[in-house]
C-alpha cells in the first residue's frame, strides 16, 4: 500500500517516513488494532526500541507470547 501525503504538511511537522511508520504503529497498537509484534514490524524497531517508545508515550507493553520478530516478517 502506498499513501500520498502533502509534502508541505510533513515538512512543517518535521516528519520523515520512519517517523510516520512509528506514529502509525504506536497509534494502531494503542487502539488495540494490532498486536505488539505487528507494531514492532510496522515501525521497523526491535523489541527494546519499541518498549522505549511505548513507555515514553505511557502505553502498556503487552507481549503475550514470545515469538521472534523475524519469524513473523513476511516479504
Amino acid at each position: 500500500m502506498q499513501i500520498e501525503l502533502p509534502d508541505d504538511i510533513l515538512m512543517r511537522a518535521e516528519a520523515n517516513a520512519s517517523d510516520l511508520k512509528l506514529l502509525l504503529a504506536v497509534g494502531l497498537y494503542g487502539d488495540n488494532r494490532i498486536d505488539y509484534i505487528d507494531a514492532c514490524i510496522l515501525a521497523e524497531l526491535s523489541s527494546e526500541q519499541m518498549n522505549g517508545e511505548l513507555v515514553r508515550r505511557g502505553l502498556p507493553i503487552q507481549q503475550y507470547r514470545h515469538v521472534a520478530l523475524d519469524k513473523r516478517r513476511v516479504v
